[in-house]
């Protein structure tokens, strides 16, 4: 039989947490479908970190310490809360990644079509070639996280190296831009308050990440130094990377014209043909591609512990908490995230453009993913001996929580049918929810459900 219980490797320390944490938070991809709202855009960024990072932050450093061990939000909602809720937590952050992989996955097949020139451009709107390149990246994911942390975590660093190279680029060329005179300028605020609100729910969702280490906590070298050092260096690099890119984008590509998917592979081409290097797209098409598909890896690797850790308390089936016999892997959970992940990915991309697709699965991911996070904000507000300060930013992320919850459901300009896009919202986190909550009513060992405070 396979091991469930035997140790961790500690193979993460304060590098791979920083750069672990980067891959996972800083996403360009969410970028361009939030900045239609001229120098108002930069405000709602910082008002998101402010909001919703910073007490995202401080609740996540409260809770491991207080709940230590591998799970992360599935942990410590169960022992705060109770097997149901923790249960509710968990899977909702689980499937979330079920969702947003696929996501990221679009992304890296549409970033790639700029690597080839006009030649490959129109394959952004071929589900063939965005199906393929996903399903084949997914598949290389999965393996190296077989393989183990050791391996896996490579794919994370790459993709985080990645990621910074590629928000530099950008504010480069953005900067050149400038100094040249030939920058488009920024745009005028547009949209209305409830475009705006919808906009503010996603840059939360893209400050969300900085959990995604406790999930690994038993793989983590001197946790209680690293995890706290590593969430103040990557909350300030994250906040730097979505203010630069999103500045790049406003003073880059024209008002109106910018797309969900290829927005920043916009701005870098437009920005190279000004300067007068347009060979330097296909090169950076492919860094950027790296950096996403290293947010996937990462979007694969964490989240799998949540099933894994349901499977060794048996309110999953016994086999997702199986360890592989060599590598200490949680291999089954991560063949069943990518089994499922590949599942949503064809299922989104039929019966509706890429761009569509795109946006109804970045929404729904935002639903589902928040909902643990009305358990994480409201666990702290009832710890009566933590400071009164801590429990203020957590109910100021609680509200901001709920609210993003409700404004995602607000369809954008990339929606051609309104009732098309609210089934398939509704369906998607409807359907998710019903069926973790059936699972969890089959679950083996009732009798074992109890709070653990």
């Amino acid at each position: 039989m396979p091991d469930t219980a035997s140790p961790a490797r500690r193979t993460l320390g304060l590098t791979d947490l920083v750069l672990l944490g980067t891959v996972a938070i800083v996403n360009v991809n969410v970028v361009p479908p939030v900045s239609g709202f001229g120098r108002a855009t930069l405000g709602l960024w910082l008002l998101a970190w402010l909001a919703f990072f910073v007490p995202e932050a401080v609740a996540v450093l409260v809770l491991s310490r207080r709940y230590p061990g591998e799970g992360g939000v599935y942990r410590w909602c169960r022992d705060h809360f109770g097997a149901r809720h923790g249960f509710v937590a968990g899977w909702c952050y689980w499937t979330n990644s079920l969702l947003y992989v696929p996501v990221l996955l679009v992304y890296v097949a549409g970033v790639l079509t700029y690597a080839g020139g006009e030649a490959t451009r129109p394959l952004i709107d071929s589900r063939v070639f965005m199906g393929g390149v996903s399903l084949a990246w997914l598949v290389c994911i999965t393996l190296a996280n077989i393989r183990g942390l050791a391996v896996g975590k490579w794919l994370n660093n790459i993709g985080g190296m990645g990621g910074v190279a590629t928000v530099l680029v950008v504010a480069a060329v953005a900067a050149e831009a400038r100094r040249r005179g030939v920058a488009v300028g920024v745009p005028p605020v547009a949209g209305t308050p409830g475009d705006m609100l919808g906009a503010l729910g996603v840059m939360c969702f893209a400050f969300l990440g900085i959990e995604l280490a406790s999930t690994m906590a038993d793989e983590i070298r001197e946790p209680a130094r690293n995890v706290p050092r590593a969430v103040v260096l990557t909350g300030v690099m994250a906040l730097a990377a979505y203010l630069l890119v999103a500045d790049a984008l406003l003073v880059m590509v024209p008002a109106g014209e910018m797309g969900s998917l290829q927005g920043v592979m916009q701005a870098i081409e437009q920005g190279a043909v000004l300067a007068g290097v347009p060979g330097v797209v296909a090169p950076v098409a492919v860094l950027m591609a790296v950096a996403v598909a290293g947010s996937a890896s990462a979007g694969v690797a964490g989240p799998a512990r949540i099933p894994f850790v349901a499977g060794i308390d048996h309110v999953l089936p016994a086999p997702l908490g199986w360890r592989h016999p060599r590598w200490d892997s949680p291999y089954v959970a991560l063949v069943t995230c990518a089994v499922l992940s590949a599942a949503l990915t064809l299922v989104s991309l039929a019966g509706s453009t890429v761009a569509e697709a795109y946006q109804v699965l970045l929404r729904a991911a935002v639903v589902i993913n928040l909902v643990p996070f009305v358990y994480v904000f409201l666990a702290v507000t009832q710890l009566r001996d933590e400071p009164r300060a801590v429990r203020a930013l957590s109910w100021l992320g609680l509200l901001v929580t709920g609210g993003g919850i409700v404004a995602v459901f607000l369809p954008t300009g990339d929606v051609g049918d309104l009732v098309t896009f609210e089934l398939k919202m509704l369906g998607s986190v409807g359907g998710m929810l019903g069926l973790g909550l059936w699972l969890f009513s089959r679950r083996p060992n009732p009798g074992a459900d109890e709070v653990q405070r």
